[in-house]
């Protein structure tokens, strides 16, 4: 689940932008990262925000992973449901 709902979560105040600099695919990396914060409301799975994203799981659990890291995900993202 989304620990930050309300309001911009400052991605790159946290070093999530920067934390993907080196990577080839950045701006993908960066779209799974908003499309976990914006789908992950505790009723979806990274399954299911894999499907309507049309983004592959691999890259939404990556994501998921860096957002738990920087606080703004409940633990447990890659095994079921985004809390």
């Amino acid at each position: 689940m989304n620990l930050a709902p309300k309001g911009e979560p400052h991605l790159g105040r946290r070093g999530l932008y920067g934390a993907v600099g080196g990577h080839s695919h950045t701006a993908a990396h960066q779209m799974a990262m908003l499309w976990v914060l914006n789908q992950s409301d505790g009723t979806r799975s990274l399954l299911e925000i894999s499907e309507r994203s049309k983004v592959p799981f691999a890259d939404l659990c990556t994501a998921a992973r860096a957002l738990e890291g920087a606080g703004l995900l409940m633990k447990d993202t890659c095994e079921g449901r985004a809390h």
